[in-house]
């Protein structure tokens, strides 16, 4: 995964909501473009993830994948 394509799925228009898969295994929705903060020209990236922002090098994530919207009810 390259800073770049994370960087690409943030300024999607229209924007879909992601997950960020880690190597640790865990995963992290990105349900807004204001979650993440990217400079394509660096290995690291803030999300913030609730009570604070997390600062993590791209080499930790795995792969993103786009989140399935949730269906209407009815």
């Amino acid at each position: 995964m390259k800073i770049t394509d994370l960087k690409q799925m943030q300024d999607r228009e229209p924007f879909r909501p992601f997950k960020i898969h880690l190597a640790s295994g865990a995963s992290v929705p990105v349900e807004h473009p204001e979650q993440l903060h990217v400079n394509p020209e660096a290995d690291l990236f803030t999300l913030w993830t609730g009570p604070q922002w997390n600062l993590i090098d791209i080499s930790a994530v795995e792969r993103v994948s786009v989140m399935s919207k949730a269906k209407k009810p009815g």
